[in-house]
């Protein structure tokens, strides 16, 4: 058989979509945790200077006590 006969069938085309995209996915990931821990020591001294400067990081998600109305007896 010649090279230019073989024909791949489509289950040989989902699974190596699937296994370059899963590795790929994993490339990706291994490849953002290195970035974010070598630029972990600027993220530091930044923090600290927000910190120093009044600036802390902001809690978005903490509950905000409301003003309940007051309801009257009469």
């Amino acid at each position: 058989m010649q090279p230019f006969e073989m024909v791949m069938n489509p289950k040989q085309v989902f699974l190596s979509v699937l296994i370059f995209g899963v590795a790929g996915l994993l490339l990706f990931m291994y490849l953002q945790v290195w970035i974010e821990e070598q630029h972990t020591g600027r993220v530091e001294k930044s923090r600290e200077q927000k910190v120093t400067s009044g600036w802390g990081p902001m809690k978005y998600l903490q509950p905000v006590p409301r003003i309940k109305p007051q309801v009257s007896h009469a």
